[in-house]
This record gives structure tokens, sequence and C-alpha cells, in this order.
């Protein structure tokens, strides 16, 4: 038994030694073989699928006649035109974008429906009715849904629904006012500051009036304007199918799309792709527009304040997309 022990022993270290040897082998061989990406590249046939970047530069032979205008490339935020764009001014109604921003927001979070249906304040209703100042007609102790205000607010630049709204959110004007500029922090908007909820001045409220001096009026500059916009159809893009609509009818009256852009309102302005957003006008802002277009794939956002007439905002607003999407066709 002794003797066969000792005679395995050997035979145990001979097969062991051998599969190293064999393993070692293997090893030195393998390291022969070319990886994979040194193989010929004949044999790696890859078709490169050809594609154009579609840039805008920045439009520097052209002139804008409004105190304020920029113009953004929403792709990567640049700016394809400039003028005054961080000095603040009257915004008129364009600040109304900030209650569409805090109303959308607080259906959003479920704190109000589309449905929902609301009575009047003797504010809202005042303003409502005040002659010149651009309103749909409310009523007192009539039911009105959050949707036919909001679309009023929208679409007609209505005063008194937007006072109605805001009421809605926060309770009081003043409350929502203390929103807006919160949320105006929030975005970044260094050159914003709100008194009221519709863009009216102090002097116009009367009254009613809450916060700042009775002269005081909202103040924001075209580049804030346009972050402004572009939070807005950012976070809630449905803001652009109601801005899309060309009319609305409110009680017995219809009422047009302030925004002449828009496909059938005005054919000397009507500019392709076009879909928001808002309009605004006082003594002291002067005809205001913020606006929006997308064609092949590429979003503009344009800005101009304090032009001369009505039709002039529009009309700016088209020259500078014609330049930036000449660029791309051509």
């Amino acid at each position: 038994m002794k003797r066969f022990k000792i005679m395995i022993i050997p035979i145990l270290l001979f097969i062991i030694i051998g599969i190293g040897s064999a393993i070692i082998k293997s090893g030195n061989e393998s390291d022969k073989i070319l990886p994979v990406s040194f193989l010929p590249m004949q044999e790696h046939k890859v078709q490169l699928k050809e594609f154009t970047i579609k840039v805008i530069h920045p439009l520097k032979d052209i002139q804008v006649n409004a105190k304020s205008a920029i113009l953004i490339d929403t792709r990567d935020g640049s700016i394809l035109f400039e003028k005054n764009s961080d000095e603040p001014y009257p915004t008129a109604s364009m600040s109304k974008m900030m209650t569409e921003f805090l109303v959308l927001e607080a259906i959003k979070d479920g704190k109000l429906s589309w449905d929902q249906t609301i009575t009047v304040s003797d504010y809202a209703y005042t303003i409502s009715n005040t002659p010149g100042l651009a309103s749909v007609h409310l009523k007192k102790e009539q039911p009105y849904t959050i949707r036919d205000l909001f679309n009023a607010m929208a679409i007609h630049s209505a005063n008194g629904a937007t006072i109605a709204l805001a009421e809605t959110v926060s309770g009081s004007e003043r409350d929502f006012v203390r929103k807006m500029n919160e949320k105006a922090k929030e975005l970044g908007l260094s050159h914003s500051t709100f008194v009221n909820s519709t863009g009216l001045n102090n002097e116009d409220l009367g009254d009613y009036y809450s916060t700042g001096d009775p002269k005081d009026a909202n103040e924001m500059s075209a580049k804030d304007l346009a972050i402004l916009t572009k939070a807005l159809i950012s976070h809630h893009p449905e803001i652009l199918e109601i801005s899309t609509l060309p009319n609305i009818t409110f009680g017995n009256q219809t009422y047009v799309n302030t925004n002449l852009m828009l496909q059938g309102n005005h054919p000397q302005v009507l500019f392709e792709g076009v879909d928001g957003l808002k309009t605004g006008f006082t003594d002291e802002a002067g005809y205001c527009f913020a606006g929006t277009v997308e064609r092949d794939d590429i979003r503009l956002i344009s800005v101009v304040m304090g032009t001369q007439t009505s039709l002039e905002r529009f009309s700016e607003t088209k020259r500078l997309y014609e330049a930036s999407f000449s660029q791309v066709e051509n």
C-alpha cells in the first residue's frame, strides 16, 4: 500500500505540470489574436447617415422700430437679435403671461380645475364693465368656469377675467401679486416687477389697486419676457392650444384673437408657424407683442415692446422671423 502511494505522487505531479504548460501555451497563443477593432476596415462597412445642422446666425443688418426687442433660438438659447433687451419697460397685458403661468400651475397641482365654476367679485365686475379697458362683460351672481375666464384672458386679454382668476388662486390680488414676484425670482427674471395681475396701470384700477403707488405699473425687460415665454410653453405646453384659437364666444358675443399673425387674422402680417402668444397695450407701454413661432423643428421666441401702431408690433416681428428662417431655407 505504501509503495502504491509513493508511485502515484510522481504521476499526479506530471499531470499537474502538463496542464499548467497547456494553459500557459494557450495564453501565449491568444496574445496573437487581433482584437475586433483591429480587423481590416473593409470587413466593417458602416453607413453614415447624412444630416444638416440648421444654423441661424445673429441678425446684424436689421433695425427694429420699437423701444425694445429680442429674438432667441430656443434650441440653445442663443440671442439672434436684441435692442435694449435688459431695460425694464411697462409691459401692459404681456404681464398676463405670469398670471397664466400661475393659474396653469394651480390646475396642474390640483388646486383648480378647468370646469370649476366661480362668481366674480365687485372688483372684477367693475373693471370688466369699465369703458376703455379690454374686457368681456362679466355679470354678478353668474357662474363662470375657470376655462371660460382663462380663454377670455388669453385670447381677448380680458382684465376682469384676469382679476377673477387671480382672486380665485390666492384669495386676493395682493396675495396673487406676491406669488407673481416670487415666481419671477424663481425663474431668474431680474428686471421684472409686478404690482397687479393684469398689466393695467394702478391708476386705471382706481380704489381697487392694492400694491405699490397709484401711478405704478408692471415692468419687465424684453429679455425677461422671453424667458417667461419659454418657461410658460415649456412647463405648460397646453397654452399653445389656447393661444392659437382664432376666437372665443363669451356670453352672446364673439371675440377675435388679438394676435393678428395667426392664420386668417390679417394677411399683411400673417406668418406660418406662429402659435402664440400675448399682446399688450397701454398709453405708457405702447403696442407690444411677445410671440413664438415653430418651423422645421426650430422654435423662436420674440418680444417687441413700444411700437407706435398696433400693426407695427406684428410687422416688426414678422421681419425678424423672415430674416431668421431665410437662413435655413437658403
